[in-house]
């Protein structure tokens, strides 16, 4: 399992490198933090290595490193790295190639955790990111751009974790919302593991949109409960009735998070007639993880 976790500004990534690293550590699984900073002119990165060159004298930085500094130094407050290292160190970085840089590090809970520089277009990296290194999970921050939330969602292969209002204070519960759908296993896969490894209770539903009895999804739901009562998860299970988009919107509150499985439907069919996951991530005022 391979996540990757999208961080911008230094405080408003904080929830989403946090929660983030939560279901990594969750799922054991390879973490990469990657921060995508402007492309630089051809001028200007002959002066960035040369700022590189003479960093002790100068202490100057490549666009982003800072950034970095921080993640670093915030995974290693919350104890999810295990460094022997006391500071960050600009030469820890290593160039590569497609614009990226990487710096290597040794998690508590995976066997590595990658520190990430990219330049460019963010939905292109990201997308690159995802597609070159095979990650199952992109967690991005909630800001007030749902263009690029929906444009990500969309297209980019992997599942997405949209991280909105999250407290590093509440003791959250998940929702899980289940149908017949590929997506939907995935969702209970990674719900079950994230509420085992956090001792989160489960609250696990099933919409009827037009109040008519649907013995398969009930199946669905029972099946679901019964496999996180023998994992001695804490669950709940309802039926509701209504459009799906504003019944799941309505049930979550603001210490859920809610996990569901993605439409099926056909990428292109989805950008011009949406998509019930991406409404639910756009419209819900708590983390969503949209799964695929």
């Amino acid at each position: 399992m391979n996540i990757l976790i999208a961080i911008g500004g230094r405080d408003y990534s904080k929830p989403t490198l946090d929660l983030g690293m939560k279901v990594a550590n969750s799922l054991e699984a390879s973490t990469t933090i990657a921060y995508v900073g402007k492309k630089v002119s051809q001028f200007s990165e002959k002066d960035v290595s040369v700022a590189h060159q003479n960093l002790d004298e100068r202490q100057l930085y490549r666009p982003g490193v800072r950034t970095l500094e921080w993640a670093y130094d915030f995974l290693k407050s919350k104890n999810y790295i295990q460094e022997e290292t006391n500071d960050f160190n600009d030469h820890l970085l290593v160039d590569e190639e497609n614009s990226r840089m990487r710096v290597l590090l040794k998690g508590k809970h995976s066997n590595k955790i990658n520190l990430i520089l990219r330049t460019g277009e963010i939905i292109d990296q990201l997308r690159s990111e995802v597609q070159t290194n095979n990650h199952d999970i992109t967690v991005i921050g909630g800001g007030s751009n749902k263009g690029m939330h929906h444009d990500l969602v969309q297209f980019i292969d992997s599942s997405v974790l949209v991280v909105k209002n999250y407290s590093f204070k509440k003791k959250y519960k998940i929702l899980l919302p289940v149908n017949n759908s590929i997506g939907s296993n995935n969702a209970i896969e990674i719900a079950e593991k994230f509420a085992k490894a956090n001792k989160l209770s489960v609250e696990i539903v099933t919409v009827l949109e037009n109040k008519s009895s649907d013995d398969n999804l009930k199946k669905i739901l029972d099946r679901t409960a019964k496999r996180f009562s023998k994992s001695r998860i804490r669950n709940t299970t309802k039926i509701l009735e209504g459009p799906v988009v504003k019944t799941i919107t309505q049930s979550a509150s603001d210490d859920s998070i809610v996990m569901i499985g993605v439409s099926p439907k056909n990428p292109i069919m989805k950008y011009f007639f949406g998509s019930k996951p991406i409404s639910i991530a756009q419209k819900c005022e708590c983390p969503v993880l949209i799964a695929k």
